[in-house]
């Protein structure tokens, strides 16, 4: 029941406040609208405010705070919170959500100042109780002489005569003493007043003190009539208003208590009101701008690089200041006759004054932007030395140079670490330089440990001036770092100069000898010197010991022996040993760990290459290319075997392992070419004297064919090899040893690897060229299939007409005579073994029987796709493809050449020429069949 009836009396309060109808007013209203909120608030099932999503509200508005640098706001909505959570307030979640639900914009519209209105007021505890109010309502405590020191002499027994002497005392001494519990309590105001004899200096202290005066005409105090004022008085206010203390002449205004006003009550005795305003109104904006200097250097700061500005600022306000000290010297304490000018004032003022507000401006620039970077400054004094020495203001053009490189010297402390220590200073955000978090592996040093820091509007994150030499500061300090891993560190400090330019305004610029050399140019030019004192001897110890220490001059020939095949005989050793096994259809072709024998055997047998580090990688075949008999018919099957030459971590720096993948696309494809030519070059020959029955016509288009796809195999390999391959590496060796520093050996690594790439026709823009040439490679092998399986053909046959023919022999009773044959006609195949064998002299016949292999040629026939189709119209419809894909390759390579640039395009263009040269050609033997 009292549920019920607490529940009744607020829904009668809610009612009351909602529709403004109460209970005696309008009796029927509220009781209808008092029983429809009654069933709604009892019929309706509210489920709690989930306190989660509000918690997660709360703490997105206060790292929303945070983003946009209100980061009191978010200290004080983080405090209140935490209070809340002490005090475990049930219905907390509730009130957090209606409070998130009332609020409005509360990243703009909310001040700190508000909260105060949220303190609960003091308790008003009445006036203070005052010696006055107790003195009238006890009559004797106005009597002076109940604080007097009792004289208890005259009640002691032994009747001593006692005095307070120390009370008489008091009226004829003085208590010298400054702390107040020594101090004479019995002391009265009336006893420090101190006697004036004379009044001549009281008067002339108010004759001074000209803002007291008030103009009298006839006698008659005149307010708006303005004050006189001499020439003296005016020169005081304005050295005072200029050393930032306040004055009457000049005032603060009521809006920007910065600026600085002139006061239009006063004017001198001898000049117009109109001419002296517009002077002190002159000097009333050189006053706001010295208090513009001022206020910003008096601000707290906790960057490095702005406290050197603050100081910069502080002393060249002391030098003007010491400057108003000696002309306010001159005025008050004239050692000789002097004349007080108030116009001398400005002119002796100004030329100290211009450079100040110039350096106000770059202030008020530098607080105008919000977002400002630490080092905007640097900029601004850097753009204010350009333009004072293109407007030929010398003085100026001292002042900001000396403030710049004043400024600059703590910038450049970062640097000096950098490039010297390859260190950074931790929690600077100033610098351009930042290191990635947590354990770097040392083959990404150079690469991803250290990045450049950016915009977002991916800008460098330093001075315009530095950005040209950025490249370099960050190459120094890597190379340092690098050195540090390879511990020699040590050997570049101790052969290290501990000399660099000196970078400041007068050794840089020398205004007497280069005045007229740009300031840009000349800054440049000191500001490499000095990088460059510290960048070349980091970067060339570095280089000295990839290519002495590290072997980066074996490693390159070991890359260009392993994936350029640069030794022919060691490659075929290794190549037409997986041919062998492929055309057998040996399954152990593939094999991973016979496939790194080989290769380590092969391969691992060359100077420059170490076995250890060589290693293969069969890639998955298709499920539906898992037959043996189809994959060897297309030279796409050697894709799946893959070498790799695994790197020294230092190496890595200039040879990256993404490098690898392009070598190994080089590779694959010499391996094609070379598949190819293993299948054309092998010789066929018949045992048996007789010869096969095929036609001329089939022979002369057969080896029309063969010498055809001879010569583009040759050509290309030639191309590849020749042209591409060997010049390339060389040049490419040769600027690795020219190059200054590893940044430069990176690129003149990448930009070789990538422009071979291209020339090798591998590039994206000969996609289509290139499957084309795959195209013609799988010719060849097609056409030595339809020769086998013509030969298999042609076996049969002769070997039905002898059957036939001793049968005819035997009926008629003779005998003919067979020549021994081993299995009679047989068709024989040689192929070439491993080059680790010793060469074969041709003289030695029983050598030669050897190594020739006795292969089934209904291998390399059978295939089903072919149908019924005579040998004649394969050799044709080969002989139609090579002549169209051969042309298309021709035509596209020049076609490319003249839509592109640079030496790729010349490279394909040759090419082009090379193929059209031999297809028309008809005389050498490449003419049709």
């Amino acid at each position: 029941m009292a549920h019920v009836a607490k529940l009744g009396a607020l829904t009668d309060e809610l009612v009351n406040l909602i529709t403004s109808v109460s209970a005696r007013s309008e009796p029927t209203r509220f009781s209808i609208y008092k029983e429809s909120a009654l069933r709604t608030l009892r019929y309706s099932n509210h489920p709690r405010t989930n306190q989660f999503d509000v918690s997660s509200q709360l703490d997105g508005l206060e790292e929303k705070f945070r983003v946009y640098n209100e980061d009191p706001l978010a200290d004080a909505l983080r405090e209140r919170l935490d209070k809340l959570e002490e005090l475990e307030i049930k219905w907390a979640p509730e009130i957090l959500h209606l409070l998130l639900e009332l609020s409005n914009k509360p990243l703009s519209n909310p001040k700190l100042e508000y909260l105060d209105f949220l303190k609960e007021p003091e308790v008003d505890t009445g006036p203070p109780l005052q010696w006055m109010e107790l003195a009238k309502e006890d009559p004797l405590l106005r009597d002076k002489k109940i604080w007097k020191n009792v004289d208890f002499g005259t009640e002691s027994s032994d009747g001593e005569d006692f005095a307070d002497s120390q009370s008489e005392a008091s009226e004829f001494t003085e208590n010298t003493t400054r702390s107040s519990l020594e101090a004479d309590p019995s002391k009265r105001p009336e006893d420090y007043q101190i006697q004036v004899g004379s009044k001549e200096d009281l008067l002339k202290l108010r004759d001074a003190q000209f803002w007291l005066k008030t103009p009298k005409v006839n006698g008659v105090a005149l307010e708006t009539v303005k004050k006189p004022i001499t020439e003296l008085q005016a020169i005081r206010e304005t050295i005072f208003m200029l050393g930032g203390l306040t004055t009457s002449l000049f005032r603060p205004m009521t809006n920007n208590p910065q600026a600085i006003e002139a006061s239009k009550s006063y004017t001198l005795k001898h000049a117009s009101p109109g001419a002296f305003y517009q002077v002190i109104k002159d000097f009333a904006n050189q006053g706001s701008t010295l208090s513009v200097l001022r206020n910003w250097a008096d601000s707290k700061q906790s960057i490095p690089l702005l406290q050197v500005f603050q100081g910069v600022i502080h002393q060249r306000l002391a030098a003007f200041e010491k400057k108003l000290s000696d002309i306010q010297e001159r005025v008050v304490d004239p050692k000789r006759n002097t004349i007080v000018s108030f116009l001398s004032l400005q002119t002796e003022t100004s030329p100290f004054m211009r450079p100040l507000v110039r350096l106000s401006i770059v202030v008020q620039t530098l607080k105008k932007e919000p977002y400002a970077h630490a080092f905007r400054y640097l900029e601004l004094l850097f753009d204010e030395t350009c333009m004072s020495q293109m407007a030929g203001d010398e003085d100026l053009y001292r002042f900001f140079g000396r403030v710049f490189f004043e400024c600059l010297q703590v910038y450049l402390r970062p640097l000096r670490i950098w490039m010297e220590e390859g260190e950074l200073i931790k929690g600077d955000k100033t610098f351009f330089i930042s290191e990635a978090t947590g354990e770097a592996d040392p083959a990404s040093t150079w690469k991803s440990r250290f990045k450049l820091r950016q915009t977002q509007d991916r800008v460098l994150h330093a001075p315009r001036f530095l950005r040209a030499a950025a490249s370099k500061i960050f190459t120094s300090g890597k190379s340092v770092v690098v050195l540090k891993l390879l511990n020699q560190f040590p050997s570049l400090q101790n052969a290290g100069l501990d000399w660099e330019p000196t970078l400041d305004f007068d050794t840089v610029c020398n205004p007497s000898l280069l005045y007229l050399a740009p300031f840009a140019e000349l800054f440049e030019t000191a500001f490499d010197s000095w990088i460059e004192s510290k960048h070349s001897h980091a970067s060339s110890t570095l280089r000295k010991i990839l290519f002495s220490s590290c072997g980066l001059q074996t490693s390159l020939e070991a890359l260009s022996e392993i994936f350029f095949m640069a030794n022919g005989a060691t490659a075929a050793g290794f190549t037409n040993h997986i041919f062998d096994k492929l055309d057998t259809l040996d399954d152990s072709w593939c094999d991973n760990f016979a496939i790194t024998e080989l290769a380590k055997s092969t391969f691992g047998s060359l100077p420059a290459v170490n076995p250890d580090r060589l290693r293969t990688t069969i890639r998955p075949l298709r499920r539906k290319d898992a037959e043996l008999s189809k994959l060897r018919r297309t030279v796409k099957v050697l894709e799946v075997i893959q070498l790799r030459y695994n790197l020294s971590w230092p190496l890595q720096i200039v040879l990256p392992m993404l490098s690898v993948t392009s070598y190994q696309q080089i590779f694959t494809f010499l391996f094609q070419v070379r598949r190819s030519t293993h299948v054309l070059s092998r010789q066929r020959f018949i045992v048996d004297t007789h010869s096969v029955p095929n036609s001329s016509a089939e022979r002369a288009l057969y080896y029309g064919i063969r010498i055809r796809l001879m010569w583009f195999l040759q050509t290309l390999y030639y191309y590849l090899t020749c042209l591409v391959l060997s010049p390339s590496s060389t040049q490419m060796r040769d600027s690795l040893k020219a190059a200054r520093d590893v940044d430069s050996m990176v690129l003149v690594h990448s930009t070789y690897i990538k422009s071979t790439v291209e020339k090798c026709l591998l590039g994206s823009k000969l996609e289509l060229i290139h499957k084309t040439i795959l195209k013609i490679l799988d010719l060849a092998i097609k056409l030595e299939d339809a020769q086998a399986a013509n030969a298999v053909v042609s076996r049969e046959v002769s070997e039905r007409q002898q059957e036939m023919m001793d049968m005819s022999m035997a009926s008629l009773g003779l005998h003919t005579p067979r020549k021994p044959s081993r299995g009679g006609y047989l068709l024989r195949q040689s192929f070439r073994r491993s080059t680790t064998a010793p060469p074969i002299d041709d003289s030695d016949s029983s050598s030669n029987e050897d190594n020739e292999i006795d292969v089934d040629l209904s291998i390399m026939s059978s295939n089903p796709d072919d149908g019924e189709e005579l040998y004649i119209d394969k050799l044709k419809k080969i002989k139609a493809d090579f002549d169209r894909l051969v042309r298309f390759v021709g035509s596209g390579l020049k076609g490319v050449a003249r839509a592109s640039g640079g030496d790729e395009a010349r490279a394909w263009d040759t090419l082009g020429e090379m193929i059209e040269s031999g297809l028309s050609n008809e005389g050498n033997g490449f003419g049709r069949a």
